[in-house]
């Protein structure tokens, strides 16, 4: 009945032993749920944040297509203008060298009548 008293006890001890050890399980469970809450409320309001952050990159990127769009105008218009002005210009260009070739026939005409007034 010795041995029976012994192995008692120590069931007895293993049974304290695992409710210590329960108990501890319990506290770390405990902490993890509390961690677990934390973490989500951190998570959370990252998403907000990335939520924020997304709106706004979208915002940017709709005032980024607006403006490319202007370019786009700009340019267009800015090209139109530059081959306007070049016309203009080789139009102009043409006219006045029509005018110097009327003019130097002329000229030369001039300088020899000139010259046989002073001559004379």
């Amino acid at each position: 009945m010795a041995g029976s008293d012994i192995t008692i006890e120590i069931l007895k001890e293993i049974r304290e032993a695992v409710r210590g050890t329960n108990s501890r399980v319990d506290t770390t469970n405990a902490r993890l749920d509390a961690m677990e809450v934390a973490f989500n409320r951190r998570l959370d309001t990252t998403n907000e944040r990335l939520d924020v952050m997304t709106d706004r990159i979208g915002a940017v990127i709709e005032r980024q297509d607006v403006t490319s769009e202007r370019l786009d105008l700009v340019e267009t218009t800015l090209l139109d203008v530059a081959a306007r002005q070049n016309r203009l210009i080789v139009r102009h260009t043409r006219i006045l060298a029509r005018q110097y070739a009327d003019l130097e026939p002329r000229v030369s005409g001039l300088e020899s009548r000139v010259g046989k007034f002073e001559s004379e």
